[in-house]
Order: structure tokens, then sequence, then C-alpha cells
């Protein structure tokens, strides 16, 4: 699905019929053709787009991430979303907190570039404006909250504390209003445990948000990593999420990180 239609075959047959004219007469008239005209269809952009768009969200909405991304533009804000959506899937599933109940999946209707949302409790809501990058895939669209790109994370970080490596993995402000965050944290030293639970988001607007929920391993064996999972309820995007650990054989090596979110 990453391939785009070429020209290089009709520039190719226009070149080869110019060959053997430079020493033809300048007022020779033009001899008519009696090949039959090309019968080759035109592309229609459209009808690839919408198929590329039901693909990706068929797709993305059915947690098939590897085929999401399949269509969706490297480096794009699709291409996170699906990053995000992914990360939070492997990060609850690793911790034990995956939903291991059947969830019923929305009912998507697709009409000419516009997907409609249905959810069994009748909730909906419509994804509309995809665009798309040259190779005809996914870029961008609106959603409920706006722009997608309005509500992802832009720029990566990385940092140490406490003989730890934490990386930001994904952010992601939901149509709930929350903002969801992933954290990967890696015990280089010795094992560690992570305080979801009491994390804090000093957020643009000038507030500090206090985790409502959190998700994380037990403890961080060294030589290991773990997916801390954050969620802060009607949170701004753009920020700074504090978040505290320390080692279970030795309480006093207590750490603090300070992770931007932005």
């Amino acid at each position: 699905m990453r391939t785009a239609p070429s020209i290089v075959a009709l520039a190719l047959a226009l070149t080869l019929g110019l060959v053997g004219c430079a020493s033809a007469p300048a007022t020779r008239e033009p001899a008519e053709s009696s090949a039959p005209a090309s019968s080759a269809p035109e592309r229609d952009q459209s009808s690839e787009q919408n198929a590329t768009m039901e693909a990706f969200v068929s797709a993305a909405f059915v947690d098939r991430f590897e085929d999401a991304l399949q269509h969706a533009s490297p480096g794009s804000p699709a291409d996170r979303y699906v990053t995000h959506q992914q990360a939070l899937f492997t990060g609850l599933n690793a911790n034990g907190d995956g939903n291991t109940d059947p969830v019923a999946q929305p009912t998507l209707t697709f009409d000419d570039g516009t997907v409609k949302v249905v959810y069994s409790d009748q909730t909906e809501y419509a994804l509309t404006d995809f665009t798309f990058d040259e190779d005809g895939l996914v870029v961008s669209w609106v959603g409920k909250s706006g722009p997608v790109a309005d509500v992802l994370w832009t720029t990566p970080w990385s940092g140490q504390a406490g003989g730890n490596t934490i990386d930001l993995v994904s952010a992601y402000r939901a149509n709930s209003g929350a903002l969801f965050v992933v954290l990967k944290v890696a015990a280089n030293e010795r094992t560690t445990s992570v305080y979801g639970y009491s994390a804090t988001y000093s957020a643009a607007d000038g507030i500090t948000y206090t985790a409502e929920w959190a998700s994380q391993p037990q403890q961080i064996a060294n030589g290991s990593a773990g997916y801390v999972i954050l969620v802060f309820p009607s949170a701004p995007f753009g920020g700074t999420v504090n978040l505290e650990g320390a080692s279970p054989d030795d309480y006093s090596i207590s750490w603090v990180a300070s992770v931007p979110v932005k």
C-alpha cells in the first residue's frame, strides 16, 4: 500500500515518439496516425484515497496497528496517532491492566472521505478532512477534538534519573479531554519502583494536575524496562510530567524525573 502511481511510462512513450524527427523538413505536416487511441483508464485519485483511508481507519479501530501503519505517512500525525495507540495497548497488557473482556467495536460507515463512528451507547462522531502525502498515504484528519495534530505530542524526550533511563513514548489528549502519557522506564543500575499514582503534571495553563489513574509494573528489575501510563483529567496539552520512584532494595535511593510533554 506504500506505492504511488508513476508517469514514467507515459513520459517514455512521448520521448520515443520524437525519435527520428530531426531530419524532417521544417514545413512537413504531421501525418495522421492510424494507431488507436490509448484505452488506459485515468487514475481516480479520490477513489484511491478513500480506499486507503478506509483501510487505515478499519485497522486502527481493531488494534491491527502494523496494518494501520502501512497506510500512514511516516512521521505524520497519522503515524504518531497509531504509535500512541500501540504503545498504550502494549503497556496496559504488559502491566496486567489490559481489558480481557470482549469490547464492542464501533460501527464505522465510510462515505466519500468521511468516517461516521457510532458506539453501542449511540455515542457518535465523524472523522473528516483526511489529507494524504504524495505517495497517497494518510497524513491527518479532523476528529471530534479538532485536527488530530493538535492533540498529539511532537517532541521526543529521553533523560536519566536515579540510574534509570526515562523515555517519553507518546502523549495524546483523548476526546474525553483526558491527557494520556506513556513513558518507558529502564532500570540500568538497580531494581526500581515507579510511583505513578503520585505523578503530577505542570500544565501550560499554570495549573498542576495529579494523575487520576496510572498503570505500571510493581517493580522494574535491573536490566529491564517497563511502561508507565499516566492519565491526567481535563489537562491541556503541553507541560511537564513529574514522576517519582525509588529502589525497593533501599528506599532511601529515590529519584524524580521531569518529563516535558509537547
